[in-house]
């Protein structure tokens, strides 16, 4: 059975949950003698902190999204190459060969600025072997098996460039729904002791009661505040 999406059971950002985590746990701190007759120990308190330190310390999105740019512009880059080779080559086919002719369209270059990147790499191939089969013809204009080979290379290239993109677009889903999982157990652990908090000082302390309020908020401040 298909995995169902995960989604976050807070509105607020990572670095806004990572602040409130440690804000509250300096709290927790203060009153552990409390939250200890609760069954919430010191070890729990630190549990809890270092599963926010380790969320905080981990690679975020913004990280791997970078390297997944980085990887798109490179093979956009190479990508360019090849079809400024393949263009090449069939400036020099047209010199042996009518554009309107079959030998010509066996190419099969005519939409070489609008393929994907599928078709490119396709059309790569075929150029390739179009173009050793009437290499004789094309030799006095300047082609030769090396001009086809450097087509292959950067083919290959491009290839190696559109698969480690899809692995980088990859890695990003499977880090972005592990940080979400991740964040929702650590809110979900924070608001059960909060709640605790709440309950301890409700009818004896408003200033600490207020101490363990949560508001789900994008800024994490009450509602007012967000105007």
């Amino acid at each position: 059975m298909k995995k169902k999406e995960v989604f976050r059971t807070f509105n607020f950002s990572d670095a806004v949950l990572v602040t409130k985590g440690k804000e509250k746990l300096a709290f927790m701190r203060r009153d552990v003698a409390k939250f200890t007759t609760y069954g919430i120990l010191a070890s729990d308190i630190l549990a809890l902190e270092e599963k926010i330190t380790l969320f905080s310390d981990g690679i975020s999105d913004i990280e791997i999204l970078g390297d997944q740019t980085n990887s798109t512009a490179l093979k956009n880059i190479i990508g360019d190459e090849l079809r400024t080779a393949i263009r090449d080559l069939m400036t020099r086919v047209q010199l042996v060969f009518k554009a309107e002719s079959s030998n010509y369209r066996k190419f099969g270059t005519d939409t070489l600025s609008k393929q994907s990147d599928a078709e490119l790499l396709f059309t790569s191939r075929r150029v390739v072997r179009v173009g050793y089969f009437f290499l004789s013809e094309l030799e006095p204009k300047g082609v030769s098996a090396t001009t086809l080979a450097d087509i292959v290379t950067l083919g290959n290239n491009f290839e190696n460039g559109i698969i480690d993109l899809k692995i980088k677009i990859g890695d990003r889903d499977v880090m972005q729904e592990e940080r979400v999982e991740a964040a929702n157990l650590i809110y979900e652990t924070l608001v059960s002791y909060t709640n605790t908090g709440q309950s301890m000082w409700a009818n004896s302390n408003v200033a600490k009661y207020n101490d363990y309020v949560i508001y789900n908020t994008l800024t994490g401040e009450p509602l007012d505040d967000t105007l």
